[in-house]
């Protein structure tokens, strides 16, 4: 492999796995909010807050809620909510943002 195309790989993240532009297509459909404009988002399609939910996750996941930002896939919202396990593994899953059920579109990580 020559030296320009090591430095395209280390460029371009995943470049050498196979299955990566898939991956890439996936993530780029989901598009997260800034703290404000999370706050302009809850107000302007009557999301929840998402402190509740993150309590929640808390007590039935037996964790720690680290935080939660709002994203939009498609025209849903969801929470994507970060939680730091008992056994020291940080746990990723997405609620819908209005009702704070299992998003059926995104699985847990």
């Amino acid at each position: 492999m020559s030296l320009r195309a090591l430095l395209a790989c280390l460029i371009v993240p995943g470049a050498l796995a196979p299955g990566a532009p898939a991956r890439a297509e996936e993530r780029a459909a989901l598009e997260c909010f800034s703290t404000a404009q999370t706050r302009d988002q809850i107000l302007a399609h009557k999301l929840a807050e998402p402190f509740g939910f993150m309590q929640a996750a808390s007590r039935q996941r037996q964790g720690e809620a680290l935080g939660a930002r709002l994203c939009r896939e498609d025209d849903e919202f969801v929470y994507e909510i970060r939680l730091l396990r008992n056994d020291g593994r940080v746990e990723k899953f997405f609620v819908d943002a209005a009702n704070g059920k299992p998003h059926a579109g995104r699985k847990e990580r």
